[in-house]
């Protein structure tokens, strides 16, 4: 080892002592002592938490990563990735991740994703897999971007339980609409067993006569799925038979004296065949194997899965009664100071009308600034809903009263949320800007704009002329992810009439669509609108680039400047600032 900058940074992790081993000296990067201080800074970042983290230094994109990342190479590939080019390393995903690797070398803008599928051979086979990630530009003092660093997560085992849960329910559904005809019965299981992404193939067998009789099946240009001799004895046994990846299953009741049929099942090979895999497959067996049973006994069997589901949507209307309540304490009308004009949307996912991380903040200072605040906590759950209202307060109170610039503000919020221990569901990307206005901004008829940009998306300014600026600056690590982080105050002025507007990622992030064309989309929808009042400039924004209902939570904050030697104008008071879908009046939705 011949720097004692790289011992210290890698000392208390597994693959911390990984890295120490390897000779780097037969790498792209040479020997650590040699390394670029922003390789060194951003290394030292990697190991110093247990966040999922790598760095792709280079051309080559020469892979450094932590003990939480490691976790994702699988089985063949976490112990030889250390020192070696990414597109090696992730060559079945490279015409994905080096395409996202460009964008960020040639943008010098973040870039991610939100549960993006990936088929990767990371552990033997080609296997489905989920991840949530952010690639970010390590730079130069000049700019230049050298590095790339990747924060993710892996999310597959969310997406898989989901997808699979929705198979049971649609199961469900499909046995109560047939629950007195069996062979109506055995097609809607089929017909939800084939289009059911987490199973391959299935036959389903049924008992006739002393006999068993073949059904149908979800495939016909395959042979079966199953042995005869191992079908007849899970039916004659009434026990499982299990073989990766098929499980041969009787369907039958423990009181039953012979099974009704059997249910072969192929599970995904794309995942492994693992516990949850194997469950999974014994819960759909067992599903279909209840709907076989007696009349009385189903119709028993169906009233309770009625009286289950109602219970949960009685319980999902209390969450979102309860969330709806939340909003309205969290989501507060903006304060509405001399000769500005804020107005606020939020517009909740379109799967569920709950809370989720996304949150927008203005108001007043104790020295008269206005302070806008917005920001967006990773997820759409009631985790993600107190880790944004903890953030939200935590960010208010810092801001309220010492009239400190935005940097300062973020940087004490990331050193309260480590100091608090709120976990890591409190990572959040955010925004905090002021409003300031000097004399000297008075006799210009100006007003300062000061930010600072903790891993958001950059904030637009539409200007009196029908231009459109974006704000794209460099951004700083986002909150929550290490304390006392270096952050920078950015600064732009505000002429009378000029609109400026902060949003949240699910304004304009698609799925296969870049950040910068998503940017450019916003930049034309807002162009040459300048005109047009703050509500009827938001519901066009949102009905143009959400003509339906939104795939993520939409926070919108936007500010216009007017002329201060004339009257308030009529759209700037009182102003219609509770987002629709909370408004207890009866105010229609934007896309009503």
């Amino acid at each position: 080892m011949d720097s004692l900058w790289f011992a210290e940074a890698t000392k208390n992790s597994v693959m911390g002592m990984a890295a120490r081993e390897l000779a780097w000296d037969q790498t792209p990067l040479g020997r650590p002592s040699t390394w670029h201080p922003a390789l060194r800074q951003a290394v030292q970042l990697c190991f110093s938490t247990t966040f999922p983290m790598m760095i792709a230094w280079g051309p080559e994109h020469t892979m450094i990563y932590n003990d939480g990342y490691r976790d994702m190479l699988g089985t063949d590939k976490r112990l030889n990735a250390m020192g070696r080019p990414s597109k090696e390393v992730w060559a079945e995903i490279w015409d994905y991740v080096g395409g996202l690797f460009a964008e960020v070398e040639e943008t010098g803008q973040s870039t991610g994703a939100l549960d993006q599928p990936l088929l990767m051979n990371r552990s033997g086979f080609e296997e489905e897999t989920n991840f949530t990630f952010s690639y970010s530009p390590i730079t130069d003092e000049t700019g230049t971007v050298l590095g790339i660093l990747n924060i993710t997560s892996e999310t597959t085992a969310s997406v898989v339980d989901r997808r699979r849960l929705q198979t049971i329910d649609q199961l469900h559904a499909a046995m109560t609409d047939h629950r007195a005809d069996i062979d109506a019965l055995a097609d809607a299981v089929l017909h939800v067993l084939r289009e059911s992404a987490d199973i391959a193939g299935a036959e389903l067998h049924l008992t006739e006569g002393g006999d068993l009789v073949l059904a149908g099946r979800t495939h016909h240009d395959r042979g079966s799925l199953a042995a005869p001799h191992v079908v007849h004895k899970a039916w004659s046994s009434r026990t499982p038979v299990s073989s990766r990846p098929t499980l041969v299953a009787p369907l039958a009741r423990a009181e039953d004296a012979i099974a009704r049929g059997v249910l072969v099942l192929e599970g995904n090979p794309r995942r492994p065949y693992d516990a949850a895999q194997r469950s999974f497959l014994m819960l759909v067996a067992s599903s279909v194997s209840a709907a076989l049973g007696a009349a009385t006994d189903l119709r028993r069997e169906i009233d309770l899965l009625d009286a289950h589901a109602e219970l949960i949507a009685r319980d999902a209307e209390r969450s979102r009664e309860s969330s709806v309540t939340l909003q309205h304490s969290l989501l507060t009308a903006p304060p509405e100071p001399d000769h500005l004009h804020i107005v606020v949307r939020y517009h909740p996912a379109s799967d569920h009308l709950e809370i989720g991380g996304d949150w927008y903040d203005s108001f007043m200072t104790e020295d008269g600034s206005t302070m806008i605040v917005i920001g967006d906590v990773t997820g759409h759950d009631h985790h993600a809903a107190a880790a944004m209202g903890q953030i939200r307060g935590i960010i208010r109170a810092i801001a309220y009263d010492r009239g400190e610039v935005p940097s300062r503000v973020l940087t004490r919020a990331d050193n309260a949320i480590h100091g608090l221990n709120l976990g890591q569901n409190a990572t959040a990307s955010a925004i905090v800007a002021r409003i300031e206005q000097d004399h000297c901004d008075l006799k210009d008829r100006t007003r300062t704009i000061r930010w600072s940009n903790a891993g958001h998306p950059p904030p637009v300014i539409l200007r009196a002329d029908g231009s459109v600026e974006v704000l794209r600056r460099q951004n700083d690590l986002i909150l929550g992810i290490i304390p006392d982080h270096d952050r920078h105050d950015f600064t732009i002025t505000l002429n009378d009439n000029d609109t400026l507007l902060f949003y949240t990622d699910g304004l304009i992030e698609r799925r296969n669509r870049t950040m910068t064309a998503s940017v450019e989309a916003l930049v034309s929808t807002l162009e040459g609108r300048q005109d047009e009042d703050l509500d009827g400039l938001c519901e066009h924004v949102l009905r143009t680039l959400v003509p339906s209902r939104a795939e993520d939570d939409i926070a919108l904050v936007v500010v216009r400047a007017y002329p201060q030697d004339q009257p308030r104008p009529a759209e700037a008071g009182p102003n219609r600032n509770i987002p629709p879908e909370l408004d207890d009046s009866g105010t229609a939705d934007a896309e009503e």
